[in-house]
């Protein structure tokens, strides 16, 4: 599969919630500033239960991940799964698709990212 990067994503973004074009531009083409809003609108949308939108987002976020350049894939894990905040969704974590499961597992193992109260039966290896 071709490497998919940043201007496919943020083409997707864009196509998929054209309102925030205006906060992606106002980022001035910074990657990692792209992705916060990117998590930022997840957040919130995890925050309000907004299934749907979280659904969508995890499956963009998984497939960038999974199959996108380095560049990518640094942000996506360094700007959106390190500080996803899901301590009290655990339906949210269950969509999480499996490679930004073991990212955020990564940053729980280096103490990067608190343990979730609902992950021990995740944890890779035990």
């Amino acid at each position: 599969m071709k490497s998919l990067h940043r201007s496919m994503f943020l083409k997707e973004l864009r196509d998929n919630f054209p309102y925030l074009k205006n906060a992606v531009n106002a980022q001035h083409g910074l990657l990692h500033l792209e992705m916060h809003v990117f998590r930022d609108f997840l957040q919130h949308a995890i925050t309000y239960g907004e299934v749907e939108k979280v659904r969508l987002c995890f499956a963009m976020a998984e497939r960038y991940f999974a199959h996108g350049n380095a560049a990518l894939q640094n942000a996506i894990a360094v700007s959106f799964v390190e500080h996803l905040n899901l301590q009290t969704a655990q339906w949210a974590w269950d969509m999480l698709g499996p490679s930004l499961k073991q990212s955020n597992l990564h940053f729980v193992d280096v103490g990067l990212a608190k343990p979730l109260p609902y992950q021990a039966g995740a944890r890779r290896g035990k």
